[in-house]
């Protein structure tokens, strides 16, 4: 019947698109530094750390080390500090619980592309 092998061509395709689809890895957000900045305060408490960005917010009262000690890097990247410090495998599982994406680098060929324009005349100015 020519009905259905038209009907067949038609879900065909549109089937194997969805199964290409499915098999995707969700993208992982990333952020810039700005806006991991912007989270500096108990009630919204970011952190970089080995270029990831993590939302601690809700284990900033449990940190083993104090309140104190996570808010000196809120907004900030604390990898040297959390390097530093030792933290033992259970730590990196622990924040690992808490990563929320990647952070943006901004490359050389970025700047020649125009993006980060004003950051690179800032840095031509200050020379």
């Amino acid at each position: 019947d020519s009905n259905s092998m038209a009907v067949a061509a038609v879900v065909s395709p549109s089937a194997h698109l969805q199964t290409t689809v499915t098999h995707r890895s969700p993208r992982v957000p990333e952020f810039s530094k700005d806006e991991v900045a912007d989270h500096c305060e108990i009630h919204s408490c970011w952190i970089i750390v080995c270029d990831k960005v993590y939302d601690v917010t809700n284990f900033t009262r449990e940190h083993p080390g104090g309140l104190d000690v996570i808010m000196e890097y809120a907004g900030r990247d604390a990898t040297v500090a959390f390097m530093d410090k030792g933290h033992s495998k259970d730590a990196w599982i622990v924040l690992s619980g808490y990563y929320i994406g990647e952070l943006v680098k901004v490359s050389d060929n970025a700047l020649t592309m125009g993006i980060g324009q004003d950051v690179h005349s800032l840095m031509l100015e200050n020379a």
